[in-house]
């Protein structure tokens, strides 16, 4: 079978002035490859969003662990500073958009198992 497949993508002499651009209609034909969906794209987009937002979230609770210690008593009131301050003040900010991430990725899903996947569906027409 694979080699019906090969012979399928090995060019014929006057088979035409086709073009031997690989991304053309032709060649996905002939790869018996289905063309790229927008839906797909959208929803990988969004599980990747959610994704860099886990672990942003992540990295900032590691950071700001350092001031949500109990400070030792014979620590200065600046104990925690640099990075960690920083992070500590920014973690409400990164939660909130790493949970808009995760929401924006179900909605697509969701979008995409109800309406998205129509669109990939072949139309029948030669």
């Amino acid at each position: 079978m694979w080699l019906r497949r090969r012979l399928a993508r090995t060019p014929r002499p006057g088979s035409g002035q086709e073009s031997q651009d690989p991304f053309t209609a032709r060649a996905f034909e002939e790869l018996l490859r289905p063309p790229p969906s927008v839906a797909k794209d959208i929803v990988g987009a969004a599980a990747t969003l959610a994704i860099i937002g886990a672990v942003l979230l992540w990295v900032t609770n590691s950071l700001a662990g350092a001031c949500r210690a109990k400070l030792k008593p014979r620590m200065a009131p600046g104990g925690c500073s640099g990075m960690p301050a920083i992070a500590s003040h920014a973690a409400v900010i990164v939660t909130w958009v790493a949970a808009g991430c995760a929401a924006l990725a179900v909605v697509a899903f969701v979008w995409y198992m109800f309406w998205g996947y129509k669109a990939t569906q072949p139309t029948g027409s030669n």
